[in-house]
């Protein structure tokens, strides 16, 4: 007989929003195993899902914010900064003793009922296993929120939530520049079913089972695993030889089984038990993304889909690479609530991504091809997706960051290119910006030798692409023509009368009069001009012919051919259309970019000779440039707009930092205005140099004031004044103090503070011990007790008071001094001021205490 088929466990479906169990999350991370490595990524799992290539990288969204110079920027169109931020400018609070179920939606209703207005993608749960309680993290871009939240929740009862301040980062943003470490791909088992075969012949059974471990026989064209033939019990049991299959799919049947078996094969009894789980796909899905929320918010979640093979697959975008990494020290590995007895994989994914022209691509094809097979030793796979509107998308991506970072570095050099140089110099004419016979020649070279040269006219210099032995023909060939090119520049400005005769035929008839190569009109920038590039007579040509505003044959504008660039009114070498149906250079419109960003305040159409005035938007400028050229363009946009809000914003002083800071502006000045007379400190994370936000100078452990007396001279000269008057300051207020007559034993007048004279220290205030703090004092300046007052030497015994020859210094009559312990009035003459003397010679009423301005004035 069969055996008896075990009963699986199995998950009811009463209601949709169970969470799949797991234990208790790990806090360490999860150790590397080496020798499971090569099973971390299966081939058919990573080729499979990129036939679809353009849809991931397409759909992904762009919040367009930058991490700059230690600042948060966000964009609008034109490459605007929108806004910055700073660290300082979030605060953020873990909230605990949250009910079980609490939700982000729930965190904002209570807050609202703070008066906090807090979106709910800036709440994170989080529900530690076990615990009838959850807690939330809340970030928000307001400095003040933390502590205000903290003092409302702390006038509320003891079981209401509680909050405590805790340390905020900045919102993560993109950049292509960087290793991307959101991605995670996820997999498990599909439900499955197991099979028992049962034979009565023993050979026949040992060939259906070699056969299925073999994988000849499938069921449903899907690979089983196979066990036995075991033997059962009785000598003359017809089904005494018995195959276990497992992992049969769970949509198989008897016949199934049966046809994957030759007739003159077939077992004489099959039997399958119920599927290994419940849950159908669309659940799973569902479930499994529920779970991954619990961590952290998602970018983009795909589901699995019904593919063949033995599990199911789908991938998810954290918006937070630490939630990613979380995600997989939490559910790798550990089973699910309807797959007890399967285990959940969660794989971290690093990937780059980069976005050049085709033509760069075409060049250095080969080279990436033979990269390509050290990537793979490397388990970091590389994906070309095919060429869209002149650029084409690299990815490289894989399990380890470290392995992925050096492809990225390797990648990045390729698709760079060499710098032509020459003697320590980029190799570079005049000639070369424009588009006459030395970049013609620079075409024909390309198209002979299969290179690639990237004119950088920014930079003024030539990179070279494509194979080593080519790229040195090339190099040869560009020095002999720089040398024969190396006419100079000369620049004519236009001004609005001049550019619109040169739009109207003045232009053409210039490079008609002395060369399409040695004419460039440049209308991107401010303000437009002309550019010879030719010897003085050249120049001078144009310039009579501008003068004399020769050429124009009427008032109607030329309007060029449609092939023609908007910038240099050459056609367009690789055309890019924008949305209002302009057509650019690829280089030209990139130069346009950086001009205009450069000069701000947004990036502008140029067509119709400047008059179309469009704002690109970002998804077009993203759509036409390259990623290292929009990078360098939004970098270059924020840098504008730091120069141009000076009293918003300050660079480190420390050469070559390059880390901002919000300066601070004074009291009365517009805008934003100090609440004190002491401004924050900003400590450079780059430097760690503390800079002061109101004077821009490194100056920590001085006040401004007193800085700026340092560098004027004036601190110095009161140190000297100070000393030669005999001015000490008090040593706890610092209010300037003068000793006109009297013992060592002093009373600041501005704070009470009690001080030893000499010593420039505080004394105790308990009358009975003030000699002994005065003479502490001193010893632990000094090494020895406290002198008599003024300095005057005791000659007249322990029993008589130094301050009577004080007295009679200043001609003041007394009618003496008794030196008893418990002290008598002593009275003069001239009504001076009272005081006690003490047989210690320290007498803590005659004196005088005052503060001096800088005039030398008492007060």
């Amino acid at each position: 007989m069969a055996p008896a088929v075990h009963s699986l466990m199995r998950q009811t479906k009463t209601r949709r929003s169970f969470v799949l169990s797991r234990k208790a999350p790990v806090v360490s991370a999860v150790p590397r195993r080496k020798e499971t490595r090569a099973h971390a990524y299966p081939a058919d799992f990573f080729y499979e899902e990129y036939t679809k290539v353009e849809a991931e990288e397409d759909s992904l969204p762009e919040n367009w914010c930058r991490e700059l110079k230690g600042a948060l920027v966000r964009f609008g169109d034109g490459a605007v900064v929108t806004q910055v931020s700073f660290p300082s400018d979030f605060s953020a609070v873990h909230i605990s003793n949250l009910p079980q179920f609490t939700t982000a939606s729930s965190v904002v209703t209570l807050l609202a009922s703070f008066d906090f207005a807090v979106p709910e993608d800036c709440v994170r749960i989080s529900r530690p296993a076990d615990s009838l309680h959850c807690s939330a993290d809340v970030r928000v871009e307001d400095p003040q929120f933390s502590k205000r939240l903290c003092e409302l929740l702390a006038l509320k009862r003891h079981d209401s939530p509680i909050a405590v301040p805790i340390n905020v980062s900045m919102p993560q943003t993109t950049n292509h520049r960087r290793v991307d470490s959101k991605k995670v791909y996820c997999s498990w088992h599909k439900p499955t079913k197991t099979a028992w075969l049962n034979f009565g012949n023993g050979e026949i059974a040992a060939k259906v089972g070699s056969n299925f471990s073999a994988g000849t026989f499938k069921i449903l064209h899907q690979s089983v695993q196979c066990e036995g033939p075991t033997r059962g019990a009785g000598i003359k049991n017809p089904l005494a030889w018995t195959l276990r299959l497992s992992d049969v799919s769970r949509l198989a049947k008897k016949d199934d089984v049966m046809r994957a078996i030759p007739s003159a094969m077939s077992p004489r009894h099959v039997e399958l038990s119920a599927a290994s789980y419940d849950a159908d796909l669309p659940m799973a899905n569902a479930l499994i993304e529920s779970l991954l929320l619990q961590v952290g918010p998602l970018e983009r979640w795909e589901g699995s889909l019904e593919v063949p093979g033995k599990r199911f697959k789908a991938k998810a975008w954290f918006t937070k690479d630490a939630d990613a990494l979380q995600a997989v020290k939490l559910f790798h590995n550990e089973p699910l609530s309807f797959n007890k007895n399967g285990k959940f994989t969660v794989q971290l994914v690093h990937s780059a991504r980069f976005k050049i022209l085709a033509r760069i691509y075409d060049a250095v094809e080969q080279e990436l091809t033979d990269h390509k097979k050290t990537w793979a030793s490397q388990h970091v796979l590389y994906i070309a997706y095919p060429p869209a509107q002149g650029l084409q998308v690299l990815k490289i991506e894989g399990e380890n960051g470290g392995d992925v970072a050096r492809a990225k570095a390797t990648l990045e050099r390729i698709i760079s290119g060499e710098v032509m140089m020459k003697n320590g110099k980029p190799i570079w004419a005049p000639s070369f910006a424009t588009n006459g016979y030395a970049y013609q020649r620079m075409k024909q070279f390309e198209r002979e030798l299969g290179v690639v040269i990237v004119r950088d006219k920014r930079k003024s210099q030539l990179r070279l692409l494509g194979p080593q032995l080519q790229r040195e023909k090339v190099q040869l060939a560009i020095i002999e023509l720089a040398n024969a090119y190396s006419n100079s520049t000369h620049v004519i400005e236009l001004d609005a009368q001049q550019f619109s005769w040169a739009f109207k035929g003045g232009y053409r008839a210039i490079v008609e009069a002395i060369g399409n190569d040695k004419v460039v009109l440049d209308i991107a920038s401010n303000p437009r001009r002309i550019l010879v590039v030719g010897s003085k007579a050249d120049f001078s040509i144009a310039r009579e012919i501008l003068q004399c505003k020769q050429g124009v044959s009427g008032e109607k504008p030329e309007s060029g051919s449609i092939s023609d660039c908007v910038i240099c009114w050459t056609p367009a070498d690789n055309p890019i259309q924008t949305t209002c149906k302009h057509l650019y250079c690829t280089g030209c419109f990139e130069d346009l970019c950086f001009a205009a960003v450069n000069s701000g305040p947004s990036i502008r159409c140029q067509g119709d000779a400047g008059n179309c005035s469009e704002v690109l938007l970002l998804t077009e400028l993203q759509a036409h440039l390259s990623s290292a050229a929009l990078e360098d363009i939004l970098e270059a946009a924020f840098t504008t707009h730091v120069t141009r809000h000076p009293s918003d914003f300050q660079y480190c002083p420390t050469p070559d930092c390059g880390q901002i800071y919000r300066a601070a502006r004074p009291a009365g000045n517009n805008g934003r205005t100090a609440e004190t007379s002491e401004f924050p400190m900003f400590k450079c994370p780059s430097c760690l140099v503390a800079v002061c936000t109101a004077c821009n100078v490194s100056h920590d452990g001085l006040t401004c004031a007193e800085h700026r007396d340092h560098l004027s001279g004036g601190y110095k000269a009161l140190q000297a004044a100070k000393k030669k008057l005999g001015i000490k300051d008090c040593p706890n207020c610092s209010t300037m103090i003068e000793k006109t007559f009297g013992c060592n034993h002093m009373t600041c007048s501005a704070c009470g503070t009690h001080i030893c004279w000499i010593a420039s220290a505080t004394a105790g205030i308990d009358e009975e011990q003030i000699p002994n703090s005065c003479s502490a004092a001193y010893r632990a300046s000094y090494g020895s007790p406290c002198l008599p007052a003024a300095g005057i030497a005791d000659s007249t015994g322990t029993d008589q008071c130094p301050m009577q020859a004080v007295h009679m210094q200043l001609n003041i009559a007394t009618t003496g001094c008794k030196s008893d312990t418990d002290g008598e009035r002593l009275s003069t003459i001239n009504k001076v001021n009272d005081f006690k003397c003490s047989r210690h010679y320290q007498c803590s009423d005659v004196q005088t205490t005052l503060t001096t301005d800088f005039s030398g004035n008492a007060g």
